[in-house]
């Protein structure tokens, strides 16, 4: 998928929905953890994977007239079938979402060659990439080639990132700067920057200088994690992907929670 085909993509949905929310499935049954989970119920007559498959279809029917995209979690649906991770994406399409399978995919190059075409079979638009294998720039083109677009990880939204992305230097830069620039470079789709309390706003506004206008910045972090909706709306530039996850998956009342934080993004933004 050339970057033009995925960015227009994006911004129609931005625009339709007038939105710049990417609703994150982290599909977490009882059991896998203490808290943020679905309702038991889900698991009432159902598989554990049948169940997951459920709770993603359902939240993408409830909420998709809130959100732009959705970013389904690798760790979370590995049990699934094709054919289950398929139906994802195709119920994201059929209400007008871009879908990103976030499996920050970094391998040498025949691995991740295979990665990208599993993932192209599954109908997903997008894949998140990890640059640390250096071969990014092949890994794009191959992406393209079978109409995938490529987002990869500059500054993530987890605190002990810091240590490498932003710590380590390479060339007497930060690691993540250098990351920002491989990606106009390789000429991927856009980047990963998180807006959580350790990402400073002039880094954000760094990274878009060095990747340009025409790349989209996903910035996870917001709600959960405590990351500043506003933050990633002011200094991240256009065209971007605010990712909201557990903060509205496993709120009480889901579309309660998705229409605040919609409405908090119009309030931040020239969307309204």
């Amino acid at each position: 998928m050339p970057l033009k085909s995925f960015i227009s993509m994006l911004e129609e949905a931005v625009s339709e929905k007038r939105s710049v929310l990417c609703l994150g499935l982290d599909p977490a049954m009882p059991g896998e953890r203490e808290e943020h989970v679905a309702s038991r119920s889900y698991l009432d007559g159902r598989s554990l994977e049948e169940a997951k498959l459920q709770f993603c279809l359902d939240l993408i029917e409830e909420l998709h007239m809130y959100f732009a995209a959705v970013k389904v979690n690798e760790q979370y649906v590995r049990g699934l079938s094709s054919s289950q991770l398929s139906s994802i994406a195709k119920e994201a399409r059929r209400h007008g979402l871009v879908s990103i399978y976030d499996c920050k995919l970094g391998d040498i190059g025949a691995s991740a060659k295979m990665g990208v075409l599993s993932v192209a079979r599954l109908g997903f638009d997008a894949i998140t990439v990890n640059p640390l294998s250096g071969n990014l720039e092949s890994v794009v083109r191959y992406a393209h080639q079978h109409g995938i677009a490529v987002i990869s990880l500059v500054l993530m939204s987890n605190p002990e990132a810091a240590r490498y992305m932003k710590e380590a230097e390479l060339r007497g830069e930060p690691l993540y700067m250098a990351f920002a620039r491989d990606v106009c470079y390789s000429d991927a789709d856009g980047c990963v920057v998180g807006a959580t309390g350790h990402v400073k706003p002039e880094e954000i506004r760094a990274v878009r200088e060095a990747i340009g206008a025409g790349r989209v910045i996903l910035s996870p972090g917001v709600g959960a994690q405590g990351g500043d909706l506003r933050k990633a709306i002011r200094y991240a530039g256009r065209p971007l992907l605010v990712n909201v996850g557990r903060a509205v998956i496993y709120a009480k009342s889901p579309k309660e929670a998705a229409e605040r934080m919609w409405r908090a993004s119009l309030g931040s933004s020239s969307l309204a």
